[in-house]
């Protein structure tokens, strides 16, 4: 699944954190994230894993991620540019340096496909704060997503964007909304880029950035 972005990216796949529960404990949009176009990282995690973060100069936060819900969304935030929308208590300081948009779903980014003028997700609430931020924003079905120790993922951590390029971990053929998914990512002028022809698997989406 990863060769199409090889040829494209620099790929590095995140070594499992111990301190998250084993399905998601690897995945990005657990545990980096991104801030006006800067990774943030706890310290521990960085220590551990320094080859990983060469050529990035991330925020290193001596915060840390516990197993237990909702004390590993410390970094599943979503950065909207003007302001910070995710689960407000229990977000990182640094999170909190930027105007915040409290939502009730703590896995804010993982629900959430989020391009540079668009949002897809099947939370309501997350798609209203991003809406009042001037995205356009698209509800879909719960489902359709598969994530192994879970009844299903999310979206967001089935898929990225950057720039005008969407990807998906997966095709959009086998989900209930394939339809109104691809006709609004066209007409928000993205490219749609299936990755294999299987369900769509949540891998804990991307951050991508541009040296």
């Amino acid at each position: 699944m990863f060769g199409k972005l090889k040829d494209k990216y620099d790929v590095r796949l995140l070594a499992p954190c111990k301190r998250l529960d084993v399905p998601v404990c690897a995945h990005a949009d657990m545990l980096v994230g991104s801030l006006d176009g800067r990774v943030i990282v706890t310290r521990s995690y960085y220590e551990e894993n320094k080859d990983l973060f060469s050529g990035v100069d991330p925020i290193l936060t001596d915060e840390e991620h516990r197993r237990e819900y909702p004390h590993d969304i410390l970094l599943n935030f979503i950065d909207a540019k003007t302001a910070v929308v995710g689960l407000e208590k229990h977000v990182s300081k640094y999170a909190k340096t930027k105007k915040i948009i409290n939502v009730k779903q703590g896995y804010t980014r993982c629900s959430t496909l989020v391009g540079q003028n668009f949002a897809v997700s099947a939370d309501a609430g997350i798609l209203s704060a991003l809406s009042t931020l001037g995205y356009d924003t698209l509800k879909i079905s719960e489902g359709d997503v598969m994530l192994k120790g879970y009844d299903h993922g999310f979206i967001g951590g089935a898929s990225f964007a950057f720039g005008d390029d969407v990807y998906f971990f997966g095709s959009l053929s086998y989900h209930k909304d394939k339809d109104k998914i691809k006709g609004f990512l066209r007409r928000n002028g993205a490219k749609i880029h299936e990755l294999d022809d299987t369900p769509l698997t949540d891998l804990g989406g991307a951050v991508i950035f541009d040296n």
